[in-house]
């Protein structure tokens, strides 16, 4: 059962319903119901009536005016004892009661239902209520499921559906009308007798089922329209009763005067739906038309609604048939790889033979393989230096998705416009191995011609003075062609699903090659920085062994000698400690706990109290989150941020720091560290992060050359970024973004 149990609150109410206003109308909140039916409404505590139809006091043999504040008992015993008998179980579903009236020659059901504090009994007509007629349906229900989920493919299951349901209905034409992504429909199968015309193939605009019939569609399975004439049954309600009848899960509800005009322009009397759906989501309909005038019976409702929860299941079915047929194709490239892998270890030579694989694998025009900053390409992709903006508003747009997915960028995000002959379809697939690694596939577009029932321009009504009115629905459901050349082809359920699932392993393997590369690379600078480092202290020790070693030095050149060894061994531990806590950042395994930040950031402003109180500093710590953190490591983070910023501050003014929080769209969270020192130049914002690099000289400002170095290895622990604010003015600012995963909201 969908959660939003009702279409209140869901819109502004409107004046008038016209073509324009017409998804804005409160469609529950009509306040009439049905020609041909009739309406109670109960007290649920105390089965007094206190609503009723117009019409009601006729089918009970009473005035509808004693109805009113009368207890349902006093009307009619037999319908109060089956009512009372009702639980709180039963509420909002549909019961069908053994209570039988009729009214000039016609039956009616009576169905009942509680909701938003009522409960309504609802009497509709029944054209054959023959026991026998009842089987006969429910055994051609049956047989029906059966064949559905025994069917070669889903067209031919769809064609059972609509066969059916024409039996079981007794309806002139029904249709399955599929849902597109834009809620435009495409009649995609249909079973018809010579008095209706065919739709099948054909398009309707997005507006010919408005956003709130949707809605209502997803909340309350099916709805019958017995007769597409304006005239209703008015309600009346005990005095005193202000809030309006919420209608939402009535079954005989009035029609809105917009939807029964584009019936009888359509040239149908009488409709029955039956709402489809897929994982929650409305896929589409089971649409029954008919060219009299006449109600489905109740009884076959449910039957429907069986054979359309049938035809989802074997629609589940064929998804995952062809997901695993997609997935057993992935993993024999996937062995074919791993063996080539094995046997040359030329990683960069298997990722090029490797993409355009991918591919061709999902029918892509190009293909991208994005890990750290490495960008592979294949066939015909946009600029790359494009590809890394629109993976980074891409990933922005997701919200129960891990995967970003469209037929038309261009129409979501303007940039996209200069690039849709390469770019108009993107999916883009995030894999987490080492690092986040993006798989992005790229469709041009496609010509495309779709044959509308009609066109989709609204047309005015005439007035009495020939001018024309408010806007109505066409009149006209002809077959109108049109070329679009806008969109890519779909992406496909087993497209989607495959791309989740390519090459999870395989790719750990590519990842943990290509990081090997990159840290090799890494190692041999790093060596050549530390060998460069480590020398010039040793330089000093032994220039200072070799004057002491000389014969008749006096005592001053002493006291300078040992001081220049005391400072070069202090700066050689500083080196090998750092170098040393490097090495145990990157090679132990890290406890995470929840943390506040904002304790942790108060404990190292109290550990810099000397340099604080020394240098006047001040050290502003804004509202920071509790987050799941190494605790040790993020001590050490801010130590060194802190530091850096004491360190490098500018001596004609108070060094001031300032750390905050800020959550970005995708959820993670922005830490940033910002002081008014000396700042750092927007060419260097690359350079500091690598080891042994320093800004000034050695002997202006002491240090090992490693603090921003650690502050990136505990950063990358975490599964984050560390940047310089290039933009920042007037000092320095760091940017620490944490994934969202890390999150344990706000301390």
């Amino acid at each position: 059962m969908n959660d939003m149990q009702s279409l209140s609150a869901f819109f502004a109410r409107p004046e008038t319903s016209t073509l324009d206003t017409c998804d804005q109308e409160p469609i529950h909140l009509s306040g009439l119901i049905q020609r041909g039916c009739a309406l109670l409404v109960l007290d649920p505590d105390t089965n007094v009536i206190t609503g009723a139809s117009e019409n009601a006091g006729k089918l009970l043999g009473v005035k509808t005016e004693a109805l009113i504040s009368t207890p349902l008992a006093d009307i009619n015993q037999d319908l109060a004892e089956e009512i009372a008998g009702f639980s709180e179980d039963t509420q909002i579903l549909h019961e069908v009661l053994d209570f039988e009236t009729s009214l000039g020659g016609v039956q009616y059901d009576a169905i009942s239902h509680a909701h938003a504090g009522r409960r309504m009994i609802e009497f509709v007509p029944n054209t054959s209520p023959s026991p026998s007629a009842v089987r006969a349906k429910m055994r051609n229900c049956s047989k029906s499921c059966a064949r559905v989920m025994r069917a070669e493919d889903f067209e031919e299951a769809m064609q059972i559906v609509v066969a059916a349901a024409r039996q079981i209905t007794g309806f002139s034409r029904v249709k399955i009308y599929r849902f597109l992504l834009d809620w435009s429909g495409h009649t995609i199968a249909e079973s018809r007798n010579d008095a209706m015309p065919s739709y099948l193939g054909l398009h309707f605009p997005d507006t010919d089922i408005p956003r709130q019939v949707r809605q209502i569609m997803k909340i309350v399975p099916y709805r019958a329209i017995g007769d597409v004439s304006d005239e209703t049954i008015g309600i009346r309600t005990a005095a005193g009763a202000s809030d309006a009848l919420d209608l939402t899960w009535s079954v005989i509800r009035s029609v809105s005067p917009m939807h029964t005009a584009y019936l009888r322009n359509m040239g149908v009397e009488a409709t029955f739906s039956c709402s489809l759906m897929h994982h929650g989501e409305l896929w589409g309909l089971i649409a029954a038309h008919n060219d009299e005038p006449g109600f489905v019976p109740f009884d076959s409702w449910n039957l429907l609604h069986e054979l359309g929860t049938s035809l989802m299941l074997r629609y589940d079915q064929q998804q995952r048939v062809d997901t695993a047929d997609k997935i057993s194709g992935l993993r024999r490239i996937e062995n074919r790889f791993a063996a080539a892998l094995r046997q040359s270890g030329d990683v960069e030579s298997v990722i090029e033979t490797l993409v355009p694989i991918l591919q061709e694998f999902l029918g892509a025009d190009g293909f991208a393989f994005q890990y750290g900053n490495t960008l592979h390409t294949s066939g015909h992709t946009p600029p790359r230096e494009f590809i890394p903006q629109m993976i980074q508003w891409a990933m922005r747009q997701r919200e129960t998705s891990d995967q970003f997915q469209t037929t038309s960028l261009h129409k979501e995000w303007a940039p996209a416009k200069d690039y849709i002959d390469t770019a108009c379809g993107v999916l883009i697939q995030p894999i987490v191995v080492h690092r986040v690694c993006q798989l992005i596939w790229f469709r041009g577009p496609i010509t495309r011609t779709v044959q509308w029932a009609g066109r989709e321009a609204a047309e005015g009504r005439p007035k009495s003075d020939g001018t024309t009115g408010t806007l109505g629905p066409r009149q006209s459901f002809d077959k109108w062609l049109q070329e679009h050349c806008d969109e890519s082809a779909p992406w496909r359920p087993s497209e989607l699903e495959s791309a989740r699932e390519i090459f999870k392993e395989f790719l750990d393997i590519i990842a943990a090659q290509l990081l090997l590369k990159e840290e090799n690379a890494s190692l041999r600078q790093f060596a050549a920085s530390a060998a460069h480092d480590l020398k010039a202290p040793l330089r000093g020790i032994s220039m200072a062994l070799d004057i002491m070693s000389e014969e008749n030095f006096d005592e001053d050149v002493v006291k300078q000698t040992h001081a220049i060894a005391q400072n070069s061994a202090n700066r050689l531990s500083d080196l090998t400690s750092g170098l040393l806590e490097l090495a145990v950042i990157r090679e132990q395994e890290h406890h995470f706990a929840s943390a506040d930040l904002g304790r942790i950031a108060a404990d190292v402003r109290e550990m810099l109290s000397a340099q604080v109180q020394e240098t006047g500093a001040e050290i502003t710590i804004g509202a920071l989150p509790t987050l799941l953190v190494n605790e040790r490591l993020m001590l050490r983070l801010f130590l060194n941020l802190f530091g850096n910023a004491l360190k490098y501050r500018d001596p004609g003014r108070t060094p001031r720091i300032d750390i905050s929080a800020t959550e970005l769209p995708d959820g993670a969270i922005a830490l940033a560290v910002a002081d008014n020192g000396l700042g750092i130049p927007a060419e260097f914002a690359e350079r500091i992060f690598q080891p042994m690099q320093r800004l000034q000289p050695q002997d202006e400002v002491e240090g090992s050359g490693l603090g921003l170095t650690i502050c990136k290895r505990i950063v990358d622990v975490h599964g984050g970024s560390i940047h310089l604010d290039a933009d920042y003015q007037g000092g320095a600012r760091f940017v620490v973004s944490l994934p969202e995963q890390k999150s344990q909201g706000a301390g």
